[in-house]
């Protein structure tokens, strides 16, 4: 008998060629229930990913591990708190149907919600290596290179528990990087390996690399416990040719992503990630991403 998935399936897929990312605020809680039995749905957890973030959390009937995010001194400097309620993360590799599948959804929420934000992704420089699809971050650099690979996605992404509510669920992290492409331009090729500690060509990482590489910074198996993610991110652009870096990160818990940044950020040594030379933080979201279980999202009653 073939076990059917729990969890949302588009967080394991390989990435689509485009996408949107929208985001939205709550604003009518009265409204809150009703919208949200509507999106369940519509929602197939594939082509489009749905995750709940700290007001729907702190209404929501479910006994979970989340927090909202909550910076440090320092990390409110380089990635200052926003508000965020919940994320859809809409998967085609058509635009035009997502185009319309946005349309639909922000008509849908907006009983309930306002969208504060509405981000276009694509895929970039991507091709299939073994089997494997690898992805480049705008900048040039190839991106997830340390990705868990075969039973240890499904290990690193979903939780598993006797909560039906909870399992097949995940914690999701995301956040919006904007990249200086004018000083990327400018930059030599070294200047830049530097930073990220691998090589432009072949992605080999360098063995004397220096303080603020980000290899150096985020290596997964460096921190006690071991911190790995597994890492969905896209390239996002929009109208006036700016972009950057959607991270995109699921695990069964936020420690992950918190141990990395608080590295990243300085932390713990006062060494700065040197990706901040190219790239500022525009927004960061702690999310929930219900469980998917026989063609339904799983949603906790909301107060």
């Amino acid at each position: 008998m073939t076990k059917i998935p729990k969890y949302q399936q588009g967080i394991l897929e390989n990435l689509p060629s485009s996408a949107i990312y929208l985001f939205f605020v709550l604003e009518n809680k009265s409204k809150l229930n009703e919208v949200m039995q509507t999106l369940r749905q519509l929602i197939d957890g594939q082509s489009t990913v749905i995750g709940l973030g700290e007001a729907l959390m702190h209404k929501a009937e479910l006994k979970s591990d989340f927090k909202a995010y909550t910076p440090t001194i320092k990390q409110q400097k380089l990635a200052p708190k926003t508000h965020c309620d919940l994320v859809l993360w809409l998967r085609d590799n058509d635009q035009g149907m997502l185009m319309h599948k946005a349309r639909q959804m922000i008509a849908i929420a907006s009983d309930a919600f306002k969208c504060t934000d509405i981000s276009r992704a694509c895929t970039y420089l991507t091709y299939v290596e073994d089997g494997k699809m690898v992805d480049h971050d705008l900048s040039g650099f190839e991106d997830g290179t340390e990705n868990p690979k075969g039973d240890e996605q499904f290990n690193t992404a979903i939780i598993v528990s006797d909560d039906k509510y909870l399992d097949g669920s995940s914690f999701w992290t995301i956040q919006k990087w904007q990249h200086d492409f004018a000083w990327l331009d400018k930059a030599s090729q070294q200047a830049k390996e530097e930073i990220i500690g691998r090589s432009l060509d072949d992605n080999r990482e360098f063995e004397d690399n220096k303080p603020f590489a980000h290899v150096k910074r985020t290596a997964q198996e460096s921190f006690e416990p071991e911190a790995f993610m597994w890492r969905r991110s896209m390239p996002w652009i929009n109208d006036r040719l700016e972009g950057g870096l959607m991270f995109s990160c699921f695990a069964t818990s936020f420690y992950p992503f918190e141990a990395q940044f608080l590295r990243m950020t300085g932390e713990e040594d006062g060494i700065v990630d040197g990706l901040f030379k190219f790239s500022k933080i525009v927004s960061t979201q702690f999310l929930w991403c219900p469980p998917f279980v026989k063609g339904k999202l799983v949603l906790p009653k909301f107060e």
